[in-house]
């Protein structure tokens, strides 16, 4: 039997159980729809991950205090040894693998802005760390080495507390805010950024020289934190071991600070985005097997229902191979049928993810996935019912009542 006989024979069968193929396929049909938001869902968080990283080289190294074993002992963080400018300085020299190193320390005070009072968070910083922390001035300047050297009282701002308190970047541009009880005057808006330092927003922190902070806002609890930027991504670990070398020569126990670098923590939560993907795509296969059985069950059901019009065909000349193969394509056009409506039916259910918390990022790569889960579905459970089919007997298949 020619191929296209065998289709016109599928495609009147299909025609004249129209109902019948549509309940078929809702399980392939759900199945879609559930793949392309999985995987959209499973990019929307990537795509998010990467935009909170965007602002960070794969190169920064942070040294942070160990505050999980500081609060397993007495809770006291007081008592932890903060690093100087010198300490920093030495880890510089003594590292072959660190091309730049500066040193920040983060307060919570209330600031003043015109007649505002606004609790805000104010980061004490050296005049490189623009350069370490990929920040850009787009009004004004940046922090100076002078600025540093004489306790300056300037501060440079970020774009979303210019946005909110002046008129713009140009407006906050030598306009005064009072931190505490001094007056400092901003001499930079940096650009739009997002969460890119670790803890710090760029675009809602006051930046102001690292000294002026340790003279009026500094005080026991405040900690230091160090950045480093190594030479090289290859050379990331290598600048660690260097660094944690020198903390332990120059603490009495360098545990109490640990190292970690910006690429693991992208890596770690891509890690963690993809493996959430992998367990939805797991339910979305779950849901496509529950859909392949209905196939399978129904196909059982056709064939008892066509025993005789088989017989018919076998007897006409139709082969076994003929059989399977006519019984195998209504299987896979009930599958692809099934995906494709669920394929469009997922551009109805994108828009509506906008009133949830859940990004989503919908691809062409999960629609052909969620296409081709849905044909090889319909082939895995079609199979076994068309190979059913092929092995009746004329004689058999003619007497069936």
């Amino acid at each position: 039997m020619r191929l296209i006989e065998t289709l016109r024979i599928v495609w009147i069968n299909l025609m004249q159980n129209k109902f019948k193929v549509l309940l078929t396929s809702l399980g392939i049909i759900v199945g879609a729809v559930t793949i392309v938001m999985v995987i959209a869902i499973g990019k929307g968080g990537e795509a998010e991950i990467a935009g909170q990283f965007q602002g960070l080289s794969a190169e920064t190294i942070y040294v942070n205090p160990d505050y999980s074993r500081m609060f397993g002992s007495d809770g006291d963080i007081s008592g932890i040894p903060k690093l100087t400018r010198g300490n920093m300085e030495q880890m510089l020299e003594e590292n072959s693998y660190l091309q730049d190193i500066t040193l920040r320390a983060s307060y919570y005070a209330d600031a003043v802005f015109g007649s505002q009072k606004v609790s805000s968070q104010i980061t004490g910083v050296l005049e490189n760390y623009e350069k370490i922390n990929n920040l850009a001035t787009i009004q004004g300047e940046n922090i100076s080495d002078a600025d540093v050297e004489n306790e300056a009282r300037v501060a440079v701002i970020g774009d979303g507390l210019a946005q909110k308190y002046f008129k713009g970047p140009e407006d906050a541009i030598g306009k005064t805010i009072k931190i505490g009880e001094q007056q400092y005057k901003i001499i930079g808006v940096l650009e739009r950024k997002g969460d890119g330092m670790q803890g710090v927003n760029p675009d809602d922190t006051i930046f102001i020289p690292f000294t002026t902070g340790e003279r009026f806002l500094g005080d026991d609890y405040t900690i230091p934190q160090i950045v480093a930027m190594a030479d090289n991504i290859n050379h990331v670990q290598a600048a660690m071991k260097q660094m944690q070398s020198t903390l332990d020569y120059i603490l009495e126990d360098g545990s109490v600070y640990m190292l970690e670098d910006t690429g693991s923590r992208i890596d770690a939560a891509m890690e963690s985005a993809r493996t959430m993907n992998v367990l939805l795509i797991s339910v979305a296969t779950i849901v496509f097997i529950v859909g392949g059985i209905g196939i399978m069950n129904v196909l059982f059901v056709s064939v008892k229902e066509r025993t005789k019009e088989i017989g018919i065909l076998k007897a006409l000349g139709s082969s076994k191979k003929d059989i399977m193969t006519q019984f195998l394509l209504e299987s896979v056009i009930i599958s692809l049928f099934g995906g494709l409506v669920g394929v469009g039916l997922s551009y109805a259910c994108m828009p509506l993810m906008d009133y949830t918390d859940i990004p989503v990022l919908p691809t062409a790569g999960g629609q052909a996935i969620a296409l081709l889960f849905a044909v090889v579905t319909g082939t895995l459970f079609g199979f076994y019912p068309a190979y059913k089919a092929s092995r009746l007997k004329p004689i058999d298949a003619l007497n069936y009542e």
